[in-house]
Parts: structure tokens; C-alpha cells; sequence
């Protein structure tokens, strides 16, 4: 197969050039991603393993091989622009699949139950808070805080990693979305605020000690949504440490006296089992 035609069954197509030269002129359904942050954009990628195409000139993509690799990603194919020459011979090859402008596609996505929640229980709270108020414990490369930023909710995301927060600012600056991120550790006191929340997250990372801190900082009527590995997890590899696996039921126990609306265990493609939750605090 060509590379003319090899980018059409890839997982993202990278454009690795500065900005200016890519919106004028860049292969249509491309995502932009400047080569020197690459490291620091992890998040705005498919889940490894994913195959990606890439293009720019011969250095930055021989260098982008090489990192992608060592993240477990597979680059499938590439196209080199090397000169003015070599962006018309492309253009022309192209042809309908070459574009102008800033468009650049999203590739990555927020958890499966945040989005779940926007769509089915985010209209809910909207009906008394025009700008929900949002906190996300963990936040990771801030995917889900993001997401929830852009439907209009005042999001607060919390992780102690710096350059992790570095990453998520990054995604959230690329994607024109308004966050409050901020690096603490959440097992010291002084991290968290005394702000009252329409909905507290906790994905991919679980710390039991803040459960009864997040039944305090919930409004009436907020909700609650923590999706993180259970039980059984640990015999496909991580997280091996009980502290970080949820047992079955142990979420209905905790908030017991909430509406229960999400309480299930599913495995995810590794086989790890999953548990998903999500309740409402009493009005």
C-alpha cells in the first residue's frame, strides 16, 4: 500500500510542522502537533497501541518514530515535506484530500461514563446551575475535566504530578477550554478547598479517604462518579495493590443513603474489570 493511501486505515494522521505551515496546507482529517511537544501531548493521542501516520520533514518524523515506538504505538506510514516542492508534488497527489485552515482533529476522548453523564444527568443539574461546578480528584492528563469544561461547567481538576498538570494544560490551551488545574498532593489536608460541587469525579485513581470529604463538598442533589479498577485486576498485571482496587459493592456501602444510578463492573480490552459508579446525594 502506499503512503498516499496507508494514512486512510490509520488510528491519527500527525502533522508535525510548525502552525503556520500547516494551516496552509495540510492532509484533511490530520491532527496538528508540533514535534518538540510531543512528549508533552500524550494526551491528546489514542490509547496506545494505535497506528499512526505521520508528516513533516525527515528528522522530525525519524525522531517521532522512535519516541511513538517506546510508547507502544506503531507508525504505519509517512509523508515527508522536505521543501516547497515536495508540499506541491502532494498537494496535486492529494488532490480532494489536501485542505487549508486551522482544523485539526480531536483524537482522544474523555472516559466513556463522563461522557455517559453529560449527555444523560449534566441537563439535569443545568436546570438549577446554568455553570455547574466540577471537581476532578485525579485528574490525570485532565481528558474528562476538559470534556466537561467545554460543555460550559466550571471545572477544578486536582493531581500532584507536575508534569502531568503540564500535559493537561497543554490539552486544554489546544483545545480553547477553560480550567482551573491545580498540582497537590490530595493526602495532604490544604489541598482541597472548602468550594461546594454539583459533581465530584474520580477516574483511574482511587483514594478511599476522601470519600467522606466528597459526601461534604457534594450540594444537595450533586452527584458523585467514580470509575477506577476493581478487584481481579491484578492478575493481568497493574495496579497490584489492593489500596488501589475497589471491591464489589463497596461503592452502594459507602454511599449508601444516595440514589444509585450507575453500579456496575465491566473489563475493559485487557481483561482488567472495571467498576463504574455514579449516585446522587439527597436533595
Amino acid at each position: 500500500m502506499s503512503s498516499s493511501n496507508r494514512f486512510r486505515h490509520a488510528d491519527g494522521i500527525l502533522d508535525l510542522r510548525d502552525r503556520e505551515t500547516y494551516r496552509q496546507g495540510h492532509l484533511c482529517g490530520a491532527t496538528w502537533m508540533e514535534a518538540e511537544y510531543l512528549d508533552e501531548s500524550l494526551n491528546q493521542l489514542p490509547a496506545a497501541p494505535a497506528e499512526l501516520f505521520l508528516i513533516g520533514d525527515k528528522e522530525r518524523i525519524e525522531e517521532a518514530s522512535i519516541f511513538l515506538d517506546m510508547k507502544g504505538y506503531s507508525v504505519s506510514g509517512s509523508i515527508v515535506l522536505q521543501t516547497d516542492q515536495d508540499i506541491t508534488f502532494w498537494r496535486e497527489q492529494l488532490g480532494q484530500d489536501w485542505c487549508q485552515g486551522k482544523d485539526s482533529k480531536t483524537l482522544w476522548s474523555p472516559s466513556d461514563l463522563v461522557t455517559y453523564f453529560a449527555e444523560s444527568l449534566l441537563p439535569e443539574i443545568k436546570q438549577h446551575e446554568k455553570f455547574p461546578q466540577i471537581l476532578d480528584l485525579g485528574c490525570g492528563g485532565g481528558r474528562d475535566a476538559i470534556f466537561l469544561a467545554k460543555q460550559r461547567c466550571r471545572v477544578t481538576a486536582i493531581d500532584q504530578e507536575a508534569r502531568v498538570i503540564k500535559r493537561a494544560k497543554r490539552l486544554a490551551q489546544v483545545s480553547g477550554a477553560q480550567v482551573n488545574f491545580k498540582c497537590c498532593n490530595l493526602k495532604q489536608g490544604d489541598c482541597l478547598s472548602q468550594a461546594q460541587f454539583d459533581l465530584i469525579t474520580m477516574v483511574r485513581y482511587l483514594n478511599r479517604d476522601l470519600f467522606a470529604k466528597i459526601d461534604k463538598m457534594l450540594n444537595p442533589g450533586g452527584f458523585v462518579l467514580i470509575q477506577t479498577f476493581s478487584e481481579g485486576a491484578e492478575a493481568f498485571g497493574s495496579p497490584k495493590n489492593p489500596n488501589l482496587l475497589l471491591k464489589e459493592g463497596e461503592l452502594a456501602e459507602v454511599f449508601a443513603g444516595y440514589r444509585i444510578i450507575v453500579d456496575k463492573i465491566e473489563n475493559i480490552q485487557d481483561g482488567r474489570p472495571v467498576c463504574s459508579f455514579i449516585a446522587q446525594k439527597p436533595k
